[in-house]
């Protein structure tokens, strides 16, 4: 059989350039610096004397040549990601229970295309999410009531082990009429006289408290409520203005309802992270359900970057 140029990490590489449209935060994908991808695509380019996507193209568009390869990495890459999960479960099983509770309001549109694809996988596995938005997850860990958990904060707790899913921006969002929408970047003085329209969650979990407007002192009027959906609502009618996830405010921006404006030059961003009991981490199921829901996250929400747990 004639030796072939392609490798597997040369597919991996092209799909983190096809879904994230940029060099540099496709090297964090796959672990690489940008230097060191650039040498990648440039390797194969000049074994095939071919483009693979147009330089300072944003985001990268793709030659031909590009775009063939990046349907082989579709086509090959599932395959793979299959037969070892196959292994696994000829290794360790495949039944078992996976309760999974959130702290995140925002976390169930993306979710349920993880569970769905997870399912397909493992159809002996009692998969369920934990009903209602739960302030501690870890507790509920703990005490056994849940197995898998997504959380915004990594805690000290030698029976729990965290792992990183991804960082997002979170953008500050206003009618199409409001006096900030003429502003590209809002400041922790622009929430001082306006109605912060919120979830119903303690202080410690709104970041932009946090991060943003409780060091400069600011404390605005709040108005909560559960649904996204009614945040916008609010929004649109200049009751208030909000913070949410850009991927959550997307689709009522592309409909014109509101408009979305960065908070701060910086930026404000959160985290998401998730956990599971220790005793639990070496089921295969529980392994491949953090793979997928990472996988799946960044495959279909804009604007994610990479997260990785700093090290002591």
């Amino acid at each position: 059989m004639k030796p072939t140029f392609l490798e597997f990490r040369h597919l991996k590489t092209l799909l983190a350039l096809k879904e994230t449209g940029s060099v540099s935060l496709a090297a964090k994908r796959v672990y690489l610096t940008q230097s060191a991808l650039s040498h990648q695509i440039k390797l194969i380019e000049d074994h095939f004397d071919l483009p693979l996507f147009e330089r300072k193209s944003s985001p990268l568009r793709f030659t031909a040549a590009g775009e063939r390869l990046i349907r082989l990495a579709n086509e090959v890459i599932p395959k793979v990601v299959d037969a070892e999960r196959d292994l696994t479960r000829v290794k360790h099983g495949d039944a078992g229970q996976l309760r999974i509770a959130v702290e995140c309001h925002t976390c169930f549109d993306w979710l349920m295309p993880a569970m769905d694809e997870f399912r397909q996988h493992w159809g002996l596995v009692e998969l369920d999410i934990v009903s209602g938005f739960h302030t501690d997850p870890v507790g509920l860990l703990l005490s056994h009531r849940a197995d898998w958990a997504i959380v915004s904060e990594v805690e000290t707790n030698d029976d729990v082990v965290f792992k990183p899913l991804f960082s997002y921006e979170m953008v500050g969002i206003c009618s199409k009429d409001h006096p900030l929408a003429a502003k590209e970047i809002w400041q922790a003085e622009d929430f001082a006289d306006e109605t912060w329209v919120t979830y119903p969650v303690p202080d410690d979990m709104l970041d932009l408290l946090r991060k943003v407007l409780k060091p400069k002192g600011i404390n605005p009027t709040r108005r909560t409520t559960e649904l996204t959906i009614a945040m916008i609502q609010l929004v649109a009618s200049r009751r208030g203005i909000a913070t949410v996830p850009y991927w959550a405010a997307l689709p009522y921006l592309e409909k014109g309802y509101v408009v979305a404006r960065k908070v701060t030059q910086e930026g404000l961003y959160s985290n998401l992270y998730a956990a599971i009991r220790k005793e639990d981490e070496s089921l295969a199921y529980m392994e491949d359900f953090y793979q997928t829901v990472k996988s799946q996250s960044f495959s279909t929400l804009p604007g994610l970057s990479v997260l990785e747990l700093a090290r002591e």
